[in-house]
């Protein structure tokens, strides 16, 4: 990645290069995909009694952003509400929402969110989740007697039925099944696709003691609809894009500006400022936004970027087992590697929270900063520039995140006062490679 003055090398051609092969990938897969692009609102909080970490989608339907939003309000604020003010010698109390989104037939929009709540007031860490089926033809949310052919609901409740006897036959409570489906009841919790319909049911809901989230596929082919889905057409769109080199003098004064939550709305901005001013950046990246933003995501490592790892969805990592800590390391590694063909090396654990338990159990560098621009808490530009500037030193790490507008505005004023002072920009792995060089003794 890194070339320390070793022989001369035209950057601009090799950017050129690059930047038209991220321009062909771009319009291939752009007219091959058929997946609806949408955006993503994230709310990170930190504060003395509560974690949170939310994430939840933005569509181009008013009427089901607003249902979404408003459930998500009700959520954090229900949480807040709660556990702000509990005062206890105990672990933080944690809110996790994640999602999932998927388009079908450019028509119908299916969406989860899956609510996590833990605090040491609760024997077990409450989890759930809430799904919304969208019609945008109809411009409404569907329930299941919307999808299904009435003269064929109570083969699906049959079917529906056996599934989750063969599958959980050691918990169903069938007095608490019969009341939940019936054929009066819309029945809200279920996502389809053009072969599965699934249905879910939360903990406790037609269970005695289980503690997870039940599921059951069905398949559509057995099922009389009501509307029509048509097969997918799957396109390879598999990619495999390089970091362009660069030529870095040692010797001078060096600054590594890394971002983490994102990618987001704001982070193509956040690029195209760092490309226009011959500057860098690590973006630590949560992995169930990787694939939403893919075209940032390869303009990341086109523009000579690096990506580094912030778990799949936020979670607290001290908190997690080992193999739920491994599914949210590889979920992501595999995702960013999947869609930018760059492998990460790098990971900054949630929350800035490690252990000696954590360290053992990674296999990435685990990056944490030397410079905090709070610009999570402070609404003021000018603060942040300060922050971001006013003590930092060679070989420091700067840390922000690309999920705020003040950010992006505060970005091209601390570029030119950080270049003012002399400082070049440097990915993490170019200023590790660089105290190597020079036989630091600071620690990585």
């Amino acid at each position: 990645m890194l070339s320390i003055l070793s022989e001369y090398i035209d950057i601009g051609e090799i950017m050129k290069k690059y930047v038209f092969l991220l321009v062909c990938i771009l319009l291939i897969t752009g007219c091959a995909s058929k997946k609806e692009t949408h955006n993503i609102d994230t709310i990170i909080e930190e504060e003395k009694n509560i974690l949170v970490g939310i994430n939840y989608p933005i569509t181009t339907v008013k009427k089901l952003d607003r249902i979404v939003q408003k459930d998500v309000e009700t959520i954090y604020n229900s949480f807040k509400k709660e556990y702000e003010k509990f005062d206890t010698i105990h672990e933080k109390s944690e809110l996790n929402i994640d999602y999932t989104y998927e388009i079908i037939n450019d028509r119908y929009i299916n969406i989860t969110l899956h609510i996590f709540i833990d605090s040491s007031t609760l024997a077990n860490p409450d989890h759930y989740m809430k799904s919304y089926v969208y019609d945008k033809l109809q411009n409404k949310l569907l329930t299941l007697h919307d999808l299904i052919a009435d003269e064929d609901f109570s083969k699906f409740v049959s079917l529906l039925k056996t599934e989750l006897l063969q599958k959980y036959k050691d918990c169903i409570l069938l007095d608490e099944f019969k009341a939940t489906i019936t054929e009066k009841y819309n029945y809200p919790l279920f996502t389809f696709d053009h072969e599965t319909l699934t249905i879910y049911f939360n903990p406790a809901q037609i269970t005695a003691s289980y503690c997870d989230i039940l599921d059951i596929d069905i398949p559509m082919d057995q099922l009389k609809l009501k509307l029509p889905i048509t097969p997918e057409v799957k396109l390879d769109t598999t990619i495999n894009l390089l970091m362009p080199s660069k030529v870095i003098d040692p010797e001078r004064k060096v600054v590594a500006l890394t971002f983490d939550d994102g990618p987001s709305k704001y982070t193509g901005e956040i690029l195209e400022i760092l490309k226009e001013n011959d500057a860098c950046a690590t973006f630590f990246v949560i992995g169930n936004k990787v694939e939403i933003y893919k075209e940032t995501m390869q303009k990341m490592v086109a523009y000579g970027n690096e990506i580094g790892n912030h778990s799949y969805n936020h979670k607290w990592l001290t908190k997690l087992t080992e193999t739920d800590l491994q599914e949210q390391i590889t979920k992501t590694q595999e995702i960013i590697q999947s869609t930018t063909g760059f492998t990460p090396t790098l990971i900054r654990p949630t929350y800035g929270s490690i252990s000696e338990k954590l360290r053992k159990q990674l296999s990435l560098d685990i990056v944490m900063w030397t410079v905090d621009t709070s610009d999570w808490k402070y609404n003021s530009v000018d603060r942040i520039v300060k922050e971001a500037t006013k003590n930092t030193k060679d070989l420091d790490i700067i840390l922000m995140h690309d999920t705020h507008k003040r950010t992006v505005d505060a970005l091209k004023k601390i570029i030119l006062e950080l270049q003012k002072q002399g400082f070049e920009f440097v990915t993490v792995s170019e200023l590790k490679e660089i105290k190597q060089l020079r036989n630091s003794n600071i620690p990585y």
